[in-house]
């Protein structure tokens, strides 16, 4: 089926946002599943940037010319390393790193809570990292499974028309159309969900994790796929 854009009608009623009731484990996807999932999204690291040198100190001038000096040393833009140089780290990796626990309590959050909260400019992620972490998503499920792809603008993810204003979105097609939807946005959308309702993801705004509500099967796909990362969640 190709992907094409639909009226928004019933389609979102299950959401917890359009009158849906809401799961306790995931307060944004719907309750009733039989697994909920926290999905670690890829990591990367520039292992040529010597983190133990970096101060994050930026309260005088001094210090943030420092900063500036190292992160023009080492190619650092906006915080984070040039795609480029990245190579795949996983979470458990940097969890054992930094003598943290590795569980569903860990994520981006706790890396830079490790870091007195900041982001430590040696870790990243790239387009091309979470491109394939689609594919990934969409291999465990199904790629001919009926999808529908919904962007909030409450989240963050809307589109906008002609008249320059943001609104709500709603495409139906495949789960194979996840990949191609976040190389043009450059996000996932909020809602991932299958067209039986069967299944869902979302994609909280300023939550770096995804979340997965759906069949313990494949839940259990989800977690023993290849380079997945992720957790079950108390229900």
């Amino acid at each position: 089926m190709p992907l094409h854009h639909v009226t928004i009608t019933d389609q979102l009623a299950r959401l917890p946002d359009h009158a849906g009731t809401a799961a306790a484990a995931v307060p944004g996807l719907p309750a009733g599943y039989a697994a909920y999932l926290k999905l670690l999204p890829p990591l990367g690291i520039d292992r040529s940037v010597p983190i133990a040198e970096y101060s994050f100190a930026r309260g005088s001038v001094a210090e943030l010319n420092a900063r500036v000096a190292f992160w023009d040393t080492y190619g650092i833009v906006q915080g984070q390393p040039a795609a480029s140089r990245l190579q795949s780290i996983t979470h458990q990796e940097v969890a054992a790193s930094l003598g943290l626990a590795y569980g569903a309590d860990f994520d981006s959050a706790a890396i830079s809570q490790a870091y007195g909260g900041h982001w430590p400019p040696h870790l990243g992620s790239a387009p091309l990292f979470t491109e394939a972490f689609a594919q990934r998503l969409t291999q465990a499920i199904g790629p001919a499974t009926e999808a529908y792809f919904y962007g909030s603008q409450e989240e963050g993810n809307g589109s906008w028309d002609s008249a320059g204003l943001c609104a709500d979105w709603l495409a139906l097609g495949t789960l194979a159309d996840l990949p191609e939807i976040y190389r043009e946005d450059g996000a996932f959308p909020a809602y991932v969900f299958a067209a039986d309702h069967s299944w869902c993801f979302y994609q909280a705004e300023l939550v770096d994790w995804l979340a997965f509500g759906g069949p313990a099967e494949l839940a259990n796909a989800m977690l023993t796929h290849s380079g997945m990362e992720g957790f079950r969640l108390a229900q």
